[in-house]
């Protein structure tokens, strides 16, 4: 019996919690945790098939030069990039994934997306976020990670809001926001401000997001319900809108 065979039998009807924990016992570079690492991306791909996509990816020793928490910038470092499978990169804390995050505006009022109960993004639901998600390797401009991220943040906000190039009126990079905790520290996010000229807009998943227009100054009534990186842009970004 193989070593993952064997390994496939230890966890058996273990949560993705409990796969996780158990790699984690082994040395990063052990056969064990590898083979662990397979067989939490198996139950990935199997819960959640969205997880079955090449993804861009950094190491994480390169980004020791990005600090913690939220930083501004107007444009984004030069950091090399790969690609994966986002199943074995996820829950790994050797690599992290840019995640484009967007601030998205008409005039004065902000968008922003609902998860209900159809959403794959359980830990979420019933919180107000902004638009973003991974950068698939369909997005990658080779040796060009702003237009990599571009390309990705483009194919979200028309996936998930039909907003197409014709009505945006701009797109400014803003910050970066590297945490390290909980699933957070996985990504990097990489904050747009997208300014569009109709709020003729909605989101597109029926039954996973709900789009809602928020007016600047009904912003702090909503910062409760908002995650945990949209409480970090209101916090840099959006307070001063008040």
């Amino acid at each position: 019996m193989s070593k993952l065979e064997q390994l496939k039998i230890e966890v058996q009807g273990k949560s993705l919690e409990e796969i996780i924990d158990y790699r984690d016992t082994f040395d990063p570079n052990s056969e064990e945790w590898e083979a662990l690492n397979h067989i939490k991306a198996d139950w990935l791909e199997e819960k959640k098939p969205s997880t079955k996509e090449n993804i861009i990816y950094f190491d994480e020793t390169s980004m020791v030069d990005i600090p913690e928490g939220f930083s501004t910038i107007e444009s984004l470092p030069k950091i090399p990039f790969k690609i994966g499978r986002r199943s074995i990169l996820e829950y790994n804390p050797e690599q992290r994934h840019p995640i484009p995050y967007c601030i998205v505006r008409h005039k004065k009022r902000y968008f922003f997306i609902l998860r209900e109960s159809g959403s794959g993004e359980i830990r979420l639901i019933g919180k107000k976020g902004l638009l973003g998600g991974h950068v698939a390797e369909e997005d990658v401009i080779a040796l060009s990670l702003n237009k990599s991220i571009l390309n990705g943040l483009k194919r979200e906000l028309q996936e998930e809001a039909g907003i197409t190039a014709e009505i945006v009126q701009n797109i400014h990079v803003k910050g970066l926001i590297k945490s390290n905790e909980g699933v957070d520290s996985d990504h990097l996010g990489v904050i747009y401000e997208i300014v569009l000229d109709t709020d003729e807009i909605k989101a597109e998943e029926e039954g996973a997001l709900t789009g809602i227009w928020i007016h600047e100054r009904e912003l702090p009534e909503h910062y409760d319900s908002f995650e945990s990186w949209s409480k970090i842009v209101y916090d840099h970004l959006l307070k001063k809108a008040e």
